[in-house]
């Protein structure tokens, strides 16, 4: 297992401190929220004692590196898909609306979420409650997921779990985003229906998913199957639909993240034909532009020197 040296736990301390006070968030809140920690007992001892010996595990280093890796090392830009989530989430916090966000995998629904969490964070502004509904399989998990992720998990029949969401958000200044929701498949997707119905008037909700969320209500809807046309109907307005990146998107991600040489440009834009399956183009989601960054990225790694190598 990796070990860290005492020059790299500072900076990792230093970044990453850093970061949990841009964000406004306590210790504990930081370190649960964005870390995934079970307490602040851990982020502590990585503000305060990162540098005594046997108090911050290998472990915690690990799952502070990779959280950096993830926020730090990728950089986006104000697309037209980003206004279109951020817009979104206003008004479904703003008018206590349950709204929907549909969108192929790659098109930026997961990476606006976060930034609109950090945002908001940072700008002291409503709390967005992000949920990743993406490994979920049962209603029951669907509900006891969305229960951590506001915080407030209780167990019980799923009716009951409900009534302590719904008691919860009274009067709290948040917004839940309810991500991957096309997870849920086929009748499962009805749990959403008692989702809006306990949260109604009371907090906004936005759904993001891939096509099959939609898809899947307006089929069972057709088929007059239970419960569809109920759930549907509970979304307001129709779903926002994002749309692959635009050529001049492209461009601007990669000039943000550092890819500015006419010769790196030619390679990720396309504009060489001979390398067009290297390119964003093999791939146009927003997804495949960060392929091409980290593949330039891996082009600039040091090769092995295998010159008298032993083995």
């Amino acid at each position: 297992m990796k070990d860290y040296t005492l020059e790299q736990k500072q900076q990792l301390r230093n970044r990453i401190v850093a970061m949990q006070e841009e964000s406004g968030l306590s210790l504990n809140k930081f370190a649960v929220e964005h870390l995934g920690f079970r307490s602040g007992s851990k982020f502590i001892h990585v503000s305060k004692n990162w540098d005594k010996p046997n108090l911050v595990g290998i472990d915690t280093w690990k799952a502070i590196e990779k959280y950096l890796s993830k926020n730090q090392d990728y950089k986006g830009v104000p697309t037209a898909n980003l206004k279109k989530v951020w817009e979104t989430c206003e008004r479904a916090y703003t008018l206590k609306k349950p709204m929907a966000i549909v969108g192929e995998g790659g098109y930026g629904k997961t990476f606006a979420l976060e930034k609109l969490k950090v945002h908001n964070e940072r700008n002291r502004r409503f709390k967005v409650v992000y949920f990743d509904a993406s490994m979920v399989k049962t209603n029951k998990q669907f509900i006891a997921g969305l229960m951590h992720a506001l915080d407030c998990h209780k167990p019980g029949t799923m009716a009951a779990q409900l009534l302590v969401m719904r008691e919860f958000v009274t009067k709290k200044d948040i917004l839940i985003a309810i991500d991957e929701v096309s997870s849920l498949e086929s009748h499962n997707i009805t749990i959403i229906k008692d989702v809006m119905t306990a949260f109604k008037d009371l907090v906004g909700i936005v759904f993001a998913g891939t096509p099959y969320f939609i898809n899947n209500l307006n089929r069972g809807a057709i088929r007059d199957r239970h419960l569809f046309s109920e759930t549907r109907d509970r979304l307001f307005m129709l779903p926002e639909q994002l749309n692959k990146p635009t050529e001049d998107e492209a461009l601007a991600i990669f000039k943000a993240n550092g890819i500015t040489s006419n010769e790196e440009l030619d390679i990720v834009m396309g504009r060489i034909e001979a390398a067009k399956s290297h390119s964003w183009l093999a791939k146009r989601t927003f997804r495949g532009i960060k392929d091409c960054i980290d593949m330039i990225k891996m082009s600039t790694i040091p090769s092995i020197n295998y010159d008298n190598l032993q083995l």
